[in-house]
Parts: structure tokens; C-alpha cells; sequence
């Protein structure tokens, strides 16, 4: 599509603009512009920057507050940026999408119309997940702000440039890969395109899986820099060969069987081993959490982790200082405080996702965050595409649990049907933030050409940052086995199947 002009109304004068709560395809009171004025030029030139509120239907929930950024040399293509943790700060929608290569320009740079929201919530009004308590707050979080901020996002396209966006992508990482996944399940029309990355896909699973790490780690189970290293060198020694090839990148982390206990400390050892609740910690991390009852859309329970990256992550995703759990387990104990017990005293430690009491409750959450739905048969046909990436390397979310869904996904419309709209792939080393290893390609650009000319992507070149390194992102589920050459160049690489698969 050629560029578009803003033959609509200024910028300045989209200051007071209202969206009638009947052009919102849920539930508001309507919203409104309360600031727009053209922005400093940025590389690709000027830009309205529009700030706004969503007024909400209950007396007791916030607003959802908005910003929009409609370029004057618009490419007629809008970017749905999505959050991070449990959100409460508006996505300005200025930054690069996840994994974007060091310089490359970003969307607004590139002249797409870019938006986001605070999800419903300031996190400075209601810290950690305490608006989960607010009814209205939490459906907002789960998925309806995303529904109301694209729609009032494209309603002000329409009016600043006369014209709707031609295609519309929703890009996103951990939370926000969440959010990408539950707009292609929920509005599958909406969207012609989301890139997923890390997302915490099954958020039920994952906060009861971290949270049932506390009472062990308290309970002496803590490890230390020194000890989380020893985790690192073993978990390399046995895995990082197995792909032909030792560089410090575990490629089949899932084929490695790691024995944790033979890291035991003997009698009187203290150091260059660890104690048996310090393994027992280690080896709940990599087990699945297997519940009696099945959450949303008949998932199970959580997967264990991957081994690999420990020496990355889990000073920060697992260990916190001084005893401590850290970040991802902390999330956990609010998850469970604010969304489930709905008590900001409740004790978190030692709670069982089994006991009779919490299952209704645990069941009525996980409907309604979890982005565990497999059919996505109405986003396939409207036309959407699916790019999901996954880090193998990342110790603040599981990587199986996405790559489950990708499989659930292709149970349910076969491999065949899914392949024409939904591609998967797992980046070895990679940790949640993108770094420590190969990671970065221009997912943006690849969705872009699939969905305009109908290129699918399939095994893409990744980039190391701050290096020249380069290694195959493959189609999950084939992986990268070094063959012969340069090892830090993804042409000595190729794609293999994995046993048993078929595809």
C-alpha cells in the first residue's frame, strides 16, 4: 500500500476526540483524547503522538490509559505492541520489535501507526498484582484491553488519515507474547499478524509452578553464585556436545539427562558440590507440575524447564539474594495472593493448587488468562500468520509450555493446515531478555512478506549480538546440528529432524 496522507483531522486537533462506547467492541464508557501534539522527528520524520483514556463500565476500576502514534509518512500498516510482567505502564510503542538485529529501524521508524496501553492499571496505584482484586482490572489484563485499545487506536487512524490500516500486527515478548496469542485465539479477525516471543503462554501453570519453588528454596534449598555456576558447568559439560558441536550453545536440551544428584556433597564437603535440598530444588525446576485437574483447554498442569543457562538466569529468575527466591517466583507468590486467595496477607508459601477450596477459583482464572486455546481455525481463515519464538535458554518461563501449544495447535487442525498460517521456533541458548547466544532477526519483516506476498518464513538466519556469530533458527521441531565449516556461521549448520517426528 502507498503511504497515506493525513487527510483527516490534525493532530492538534485530535485533542477532545471522543470514541463512542458503541464503537468499542466490549464493554466501556467510552474514550476520549486528552493530549496529542506532533513529536520531536525522529529518523523517518515527524509523528502525532496521541495520549488517551478508556473510561471503564465499573465505578471501582481504573482507566485504561493509551498511546497511539500516528506517523505524517504513514506506510497505511499499524504495530500492536504488547506489555511486560504484569503490565501498568502505557507501551509507548516507540521501541523495536523483540529480537529486532541491533539498527534496524523500528516500526514507527518504518512508518507503521503504533499503539499500546497500560493494560487497565497503573502499577504504581496497585502494585504487583493488586488489581487483580479489581473484577473489571483483572478482565482487562487477561485480554479485554487489548480488544478496546486496538479498536479505539484504529477508530483515531480512520479519523487523523481518512483510512483504516490495510494490515494490522500485534508484536510482543513474555507477557506481551501472551497477549499476541490471545488476540489470534480471541480476535481472530482483528489481527493479520503476531509474533510471539517467550510468552507466558499457560499463566496459571507457569505462577503455580514458581510459586511451589518458594517453600523449598526458604527451606534450604537456596544456592548461591558459586553453586549455580557448578549447576552451569554441569549442565554444559553433559548437554552441549550433543548437537556435534561444543560452543557453549545446548541445542537439544530436551534429549539431555542431567545427574543432578551425582553434584551431592559427601560428608564435610562445603564446596564444589551442592546439598541434597539445594538437588532437590534443581530437579523440581526441570519437573513437570502435574495437577489432578486440568486447567483451561485441558491442560495438565506445567512442563519443567530445560536445562541450560543457569549461570545467566537464575541469579535473577530463580535465586534472589541473601536466601531469597527471586523475580519469577515472587510473581508467583502475588499471582497467588491477589488473583486466586484474593487476600494481600495471604501466605503463599506451601499453598497446594490441589486442595478441594481453590480449584474453583484456580479453574474461573485460568479461563480467562490462560492463551492455551488450540483452535485457532478463525484466525487461519481471516487470514492471519503465526510466528512464535521460543528460547531454550530462558529460565524465567518455560520454553515446553509454548512449544506445547504449537503442538496442541497441531493436534487439533493437523500439521498440514498448520503450517499454512502457524510457524514455531526454538532458539538454543537464548535467554528471556533475547541475549546469551544467536537470537535476532527481523521477525516484523518476515511476518510483513507473509502476509503481504505470501512468503512463509521458514529456517531463518539468527544473528548474535555484539558478534558476527550466526546459527539457524529451525522450524520447530527440527533443531541445528553442526555439519562442517565455520562454526560461527549458521551455513555449517543444518536443519535435523527430530526421532520420531515425521513432518
Amino acid at each position: 500500500m502507498p503511504a497515506v496522507a493525513d487527510t483527516g483531522t490534525s493532530c492538534e486537533d485530535l485533542v477532545g476526540t471522543a470514541i463512542s462506547a458503541d464503537d468499542i467492541g466490549l464493554p466501556t464508557s467510552g474514550a476520549e483524547v486528552t493530549t496529542a501534539r506532533v513529536a520531536s522527528p525522529n529518523t523517518a520524520g515527524a509523528y502525532c503522538l496521541v495520549e488517551g483514556r478508556i473510561a471503564p463500565v465499573s465505578a471501582d476500576a481504573p482507566d485504561i490509559r493509551f498511546r497511539v502514534n500516528l506517523p505524517l509518512d504513514w506506510n497505511g500498516k499499524a504495530v500492536h505492541f504488547g506489555g511486560g510482567g504484569y503490565n501498568g505502564t502505557v507501551v509507548t510503542g516507540t521501541g523495536s520489535v523483540p529480537s529486532a538485529p541491533a539498527g534496524t529501524p523500528t516500526p514507527l521508524q518504518q512508518g507503521y501507526a503504533t499503539f499500546g496501553s497500560d493494560s487497565g492499571h497503573s502499577s504504581a496505584e496497585h502494585p504487583g498484582g493488586s488489581f487483580a482484586l479489581i473484577e473489571e482490572s483483572l478482565v482487562n489484563f487477561a485480554y479485554a484491553a487489548l480488544k478496546k485499545t486496538r479498536d479505539v487506536a484504529v477508530s483515531l487512524m480512520e479519523t487523523h488519515y481518512d483510512h483504516t490500516p490495510g494490515q494490522t500486527y500485534f508484536v510482543g515478548s513474555s507477557q506481551g507474547g501472551r497477549e499476541g496469542l490471545m488476540v489470534a485465539q480471541r480476535f481472530p479477525t482483528d489481527y493479520d499478524g503476531v509474533f510471539s516471543r517467550v510468552p507466558v503462554v499457560n499463566f496459571t501453570g507457569q505462577q503455580l509452578f514458581v510459586n511451589a519453588l518458594a517453600e523449598p528454596i526458604l527451606d534450604g534449598g537456596w544456592i548461591d553464585a558459586a553453586g549455580i555456576a557448578l549447576l552451569d558447568a554441569t549442565t554444559r559439560t553433559t548437554c552441549d556436545g550433543l548437537d556435534g558441536l561444543v560452543d557453549g550453545i545446548i541445542s537439544r536440551p530436551q534429549d539431555c539427562d542431567v545427574d543432578f544428584e551425582a553434584l551431592l556433597c559427601e560428608a564435610g564437603e562445603t564446596a564444589g558440590c551442592l546439598t541434597q535440598e539445594q538437588i532437590d530444588v534443581v530437579e523440581q525446576f526441570h519437573a513437570p507440575l502435574v495437577l489432578e485437574y486440568a486447567l483451561a483447554n485441558g491442560v495438565a498442569g506445567y512442563p519443567g524447564f530445560p536445562v541450560g543457562g543457569e549461570a545467566n538466569d537464575w541469579p535473577f529468575w530463580v535465586m534472589g539474594a541473601n536466601g531469597a527466591p527471586g523475580f519469577t517466583v515472587n510473581l508467583g507468590a502475588d499471582f497467588i495472593r491477589y488473583f486466586i486467595a484474593q487476600d494481600p496477607d495471604f501466605d503463599t508459601v506451601g499453598f497446594d493448587p490441589n486442595a478441594p477450596e481453590w480449584r474453583e477459583r484456580i479453574l474461573e482464572v485460568s479461563e480467562l488468562l490462560d492463551a492455551t486455546d488450540p483452535d485457532l481455525s478463525a484466525f487461519h481463515a481471516s487470514g492471519g500468520k503465526l510466528i512464535l519464538q521460543e528460547n531454550l535458554g530462558d529460565n524465567g518461563r518455560s520454553a515446553f509450555a509454548g512449544l506445547d501449544y504449537h503442538a496442541s495447535v497441531t493436534e487439533a487442525l493437523n500439521k498440514g493446515r498448520t503450517d499454512k498460517f502457524f510457524r514455531a521456533y526454538a532458539v538454543p541458548k537464548a535467554d528471556h531478555s533475547g541475549g546469551a547466544g544467536p537470537n535476532d532477526v527481523d521477525w516484523l519483516a518476515l511476518l510483513d512478506r507473509w502476509v503481504t506476498d505470501g512468503r512463509a518464513p521458514r529456517d531463518v538466519v539468527l544473528q548474535e549480538r555484539g558478534t558476527d556469530r550466526t546459527r539457524p533458527a529451525c522450524e520447530w521441531p527440527t533443531w541445528s546440528r553442526y555439519f562442517r565449516g565455520d562454526p560461527d556461521q549458521a551455513t555449517s549448520f543444518k536443519c535435523m529432524k527430530a526421532p520420531g517426528f515425521k513432518g
